[in-house]
Order: C-alpha cells, then sequence, then structure tokens
C-alpha cells in the first residue's frame, strides 16, 4: 500500500541556491585546517626529539592539580616534580613540572619549551599524527562547503551536498582527502595506543 504523502518525497534534501557567505566560510575552515595540520606536525617532530633542548627528567614527586573550578571540578591533570638535566649537560633545573603521572625515579626523555617541559615519546607523536589527519578531513569539510556553497547540517543536507559535490571536478579529491584523513586518524590512533 502507497504512502500518497512519502511518494514524492526525494532521498535527498534539496540544497537552497549556493551563497557567497557559506564559501567564505569554507575557505575559511581550509584556512584553518591547514593552520592546524602544519602546527600539528610541528608538534609531532617535537615529540619525535627533532627538537633543541632535550634531556632527562628525573621524577621526585607527583601531584594531582585542580582547575579554577574547585575541588570536585573536571580539569584535574596531574604534575610530576624533579631535575631536567640537559643532553649538553650545561643546563640543571630543579622543581622542573611535567604534565602527567610517573613513579618517582623515573627518568623520562624530555624537551624544554620556555619554562615547560614536554615528553619525547613515540605516543606523543602518533596522537599528534592522528590530530594532522584529522585536519585533512576538516579541509575535506571546508572544500565540500566552498564548492557546494552551502553549509549541511543535517544527515540529509549532507547526503545533498556530497552528491551535488560528486558532480563537480572537486569531487575526487575531496573524497580522496577523506579517506586519507580517517584512515591516518585511526592508524595513527591504534599506533598511540599501542605505544610506549
Amino acid at each position: 500500500m502507497a504512502v500518497p504523502e512519502l511518494a514524492a518525497t526525494s532521498p535527498f534534501a534539496a540544497l537552497p541556491a549556493p551563497r557567497v557567505l557559506p564559501r567564505l566560510a569554507g575557505v575559511g575552515i581550509v584556512v584553518l585546517s591547514l593552520a592546524w595540520m602544519g602546527y600539528m606536525v610541528r608538534q609531532a617532530e617535537k615529540s619525535a626529539g627533532f627538537v633543541a633542548h632535550k634531556g632527562t627528567l628525573v621524577v621526585k614527586r607527583c601531584e594531582e592539580r585542580r582547575g579554577y573550578g574547585g575541588h570536585h571540578s573536571a580539569d584535574a591533570y596531574d604534575v610530576c616534580f624533579g631535575s631536567f638535566r640537559a643532553d649538553s649537560g650545561r643546563v640543571v633545573r630543579d622543581g622542573a613540572g611535567l604534565r602527567g603521572w610517573y613513579a618517582a625515579g623515573e627518568k623520562v626523555r624530555v624537551y624544554r619549551e620556555g619554562h615547560r617541559y614536554q615528553p619525547v615519546s613515540w605516543r606523543f607523536f602518533w596522537g599528534r599524527l592522528a590530530f594532522f589527519f584529522a585536519g585533512l578531513m576538516m579541509a575535506a569539510f571546508g572544500v565540500m562547503t566552498t564548492v557546494v556553497g552551502h553549509g549541511a547540517r543535517t544527515a540529509g543536507e549532507i547526503r545533498a551536498s556530497w552528491e551535488a559535490l560528486r558532480r563537480t571536478s572537486a569531487g575526487p579529491y575531496v573524497s580522496w582527502l577523506l579517506r586519507a584523513g580517517g584512515g591516518g586518524t585511526a592508524a595513527c590512533a591504534v599506533l598511540a595506543l599501542v605505544g610506549s
């Protein structure tokens, strides 16, 4: 039995005419995604140890710190303190702080950036590369918005935008960006979980 009110409906939402403002927003998303990706590549490079001021931090004690939300704040974090010795042997600092929880006496490879210390670790390397690949997916979304000229908000609008994009010359490139971004994010996330 046919349902008359559904007989004329399309599986895709109707898109409005392309507009300038969504296209400018799409360009902005692409630019921000590229800046984010560049930042993440630099952070991954540092996490792999390709940075000056590397050394070893010997952990002496760790404590939990609370954010501005009070005693039951959700933004509590752990900080460990110890002595930092640069690989060159010339810089020694007591009371160096490192976010995270480590065992007392543990030697952690770190790099110093200003007054902060960050770990040199493959886990952090892969984690930051995962964010790089997530930036590829955001860039793909920005290209789609730029080409189609419409900001998709619902699942139906996304399907309609995708169908409109597939009919353009940019479609294969956006598809490649999505596949590379999704596959790279998943692979790097798994490597970050198993990395040490």
